[in-house]
């Protein structure tokens, strides 16, 4: 139990060197319920986390305690992102990575153990219009010691996925994946929703293993809302089916989740930043200086996702930009590289694990 707490102590740690970062501290409560042919094994916790989720990298500190039930303490880290290689036209070439690491228990009859995984893939992502497709291929291990046995499984895992925003806030997306191992191929296909509005929003997936000997049950699927109770701070509550992933060798497992998450210090600034004004075939973009020291950038589909550099004019930074008739992606980018979008604007995924504006000039 003392490798968990002092997770949880890490997490507390961090949320305030964070404050200045844009992180957000969770508490969460859920419980899991395991169905393995034996016997149902459920178990009740508490957690606590910090999480980082920006536009092209993420990473997470967590760490929870079972309060019913057989279910031991945990902790478990993670980082990754989005590395950019090149650029051809629509079309952006990377590499998606992961690393993530977990330690458990014991408690009760439980063993303990630690583990971790790695992803390494490259990528494509291309967007058109309301339309964004991405198509990854490359290396997913995981490692797992539990006692004195250990194991090191090694796939080759790839995904193609298509999304598009039917409306303001609303995207619906399908994708498919295909696990390549020692021990067999394992492909999936399934489909995903999500609603964003001012106040919250939530969404919704459902998919299936596709090889005829998966484990029962093979179909995935999980709904959640999420709703803005005072600024910054969201109450998040879920529930899934998760069936045995032949990468993390997780048991079937049906859970819920409810979830309080407050946003961190300055880092957000999303509604720092207006929705550009159209005049004459021109968009003009405009950032109060006093949200941003040095002069941030425009990237979009219109500069060929080169950044454009604001200009000082008054206590405003401005960019001038000609933009043709039509729907175009953008971001901003701040001197410090972050990438952010305004507020009260549409939106889509970029394929790349974040968002891009939508601009639509008539």
């Amino acid at each position: 139990m003392k490798r968990p707490l002092l997770v949880l102590a890490a997490a507390l740690a961090l949320a305030t060197q964070a404050a200045a970062q844009g992180w957000t501290v969770q508490a969460a409560a859920g419980r899991a319920v395991h169905d393995p042919v034996s016997a149902r094994v459920g178990s009740t916790s508490a957690s606590l986390g910090l999480s980082y989720d920006g536009a092209a990298r993420w990473g997470y500190v967590s760490g929870g305690v079972a309060v019913q039930g057989e279910g031991p303490g945990w902790g478990a880290a993670g980082l990754g992102g989005w590395i950019p290689a090149a650029q051809f036209g629509a079309v952006q070439a990377g590499v998606n990575t992961a690393l993530q690491g977990y330690v458990f228990g014991p408690t009760g009859p439980n063993e303990a153990g630690q583990g971790g995984s790695v992803q390494l893939q490259p990528s494509l992502a291309w967007r058109g219009g309301v339309m964004t497709a991405t198509l990854r291929s490359g290396l997913s291990a995981a490692a797992d010691r539990i006692s004195d046995a250990a194991e090191l499984r090694v796939f080759l895992d790839s995904d193609a996925r298509l999304a598009a925003s039917v409306a303001d806030g609303v995207e619906i997306g399908a994708g498919a994946r295909l696990v390549s191992g020692e021990g067999g191929r394992w492909p999936y296909a399934g489909a995903t929703a999500e609603v964003r509005r001012p106040w919250g929003g939530g969404w919704a997936y459902a998919g299936r293993w596709l090889d005829t000997d998966h484990p029962d049950p093979a179909t995935a699927w999980g709904a959640g809302v999420r709703l803005r109770v005072i600024r910054a701070t969201e109450v998040q509550a879920s529930v899934r089916q998760e069936p045995f992933d032949p990468v993390y060798w997780s048991t079937p497992r049906r859970t819920w989740s409810v979830q309080l998450s407050r946003s961190l210090g300055r880092g957000s600034r999303r509604g720092a930043m207006a929705a550009p004004r159209i005049a004459t075939g021109v968009a003009v973009f405009r950032i109060a200086r006093a949200k941003a020291a040095s002069a941030p950038s425009v990237v979009g589909a219109f500069t060929g996702w080169a950044p454009v550099p604001m200009q000082a004019e008054g206590d405003a930074w401005v960019a001038r930009i000609p933009v043709a008739p039509g729907l175009h992606h953008y971001v901003f980018r701040t001197a410090s590289g972050e990438v952010v979008v305004p507020d009260g604007v549409q939106t889509v995924d970029d394929g790349f694990g974040g968002r891009s504006a939508v601009l639509v000039v008539p």
